[in-house]
């Protein structure tokens, strides 16, 4: 695996330790870890932003999730979700959206980047991410390190004047723009080196 996704990426960034890092890395490279627990939501969510299916649907879909605590969370994150996109008035939701792969020289990983959503209100287009996750919390300055990333490698063509967002759900609140600072870049560095490190130098390599 040479790739992690955003998510993971700013996950791992908010463990507190380096041993806590290693060990996340460690447990995706031995395929243990790394799992999309809310894949299946996240996908229902845009198609009900879309207008393709509506919500009740989904939790009925979501309901099909055979381990216990995956379905409850998934419908929970599910239902949070379709509350924030119906207090967006006059949204619509966009059928493309931004994606790429953050590397640059000297990185032995990328950081694979899938906004769940890209919508316009009133003549602007923003593009999200989902936050669903429990544990760790996500802070406005791993935020904001985040957007930052996704600006430099998203904001181009169609997208050069979106802004950048992470709703978060379990908060119930959405980190925009105004979280990156002028710090935000060398945060940012700093987490991809650290990993950097640790891959290149005590990670095992798959066989």
């Amino acid at each position: 695996m040479d790739d992690i996704s955003f998510t993971t990426f700013i996950k791992i960034g908010l463990n507190p330790t380096t041993q806590g890092k290693f060990g996340a890395l460690q447990s995706m490279l031995n395929g243990s870890g790394g799992y999309d627990f809310y894949k299946r939501m996240k996908l229902a969510s845009r198609e009900v932003a879309r207008g393709e299916i509506d919500r009740e649907t989904i939790f009925t879909q979501l309901q099909t999730i055979k381990r216990p605590s995956e379905r409850d969370h998934n419908v929970a994150m599910a239902k949070l979700t379709c509350d924030w996109w119906d207090s967006l008035s006059g949204a619509a939701a966009l059928n493309e959206r931004p994606a790429g792969t953050y590397r640059r020289p000297g990185m032995v990983f990328g950081i694979r980047l899938a906004p769940e959503l890209a919508y316009e209100i009133d003549g602007q287009t923003y593009v999200t991410y989902l936050w669903a996750i429990r544990m760790p919390k996500l802070t406005r300055q791993a935020a904001g390190a985040g957007l930052h990333l996704l600006r430099e490698q998203l904001a181009t063509g169609k997208f050069k004047d979106a802004r950048f967002q992470v709703r978060d759900l379990r908060e119930r609140k959405t980190f925009g723009e105004e979280c990156i600072s002028n710090q935000s870049a060398n945060l940012l560095q700093a987490d991809i080196a650290a990993m950097n490190a640790m891959w290149l130098g005590s990670l095992p390599k798959a066989a």
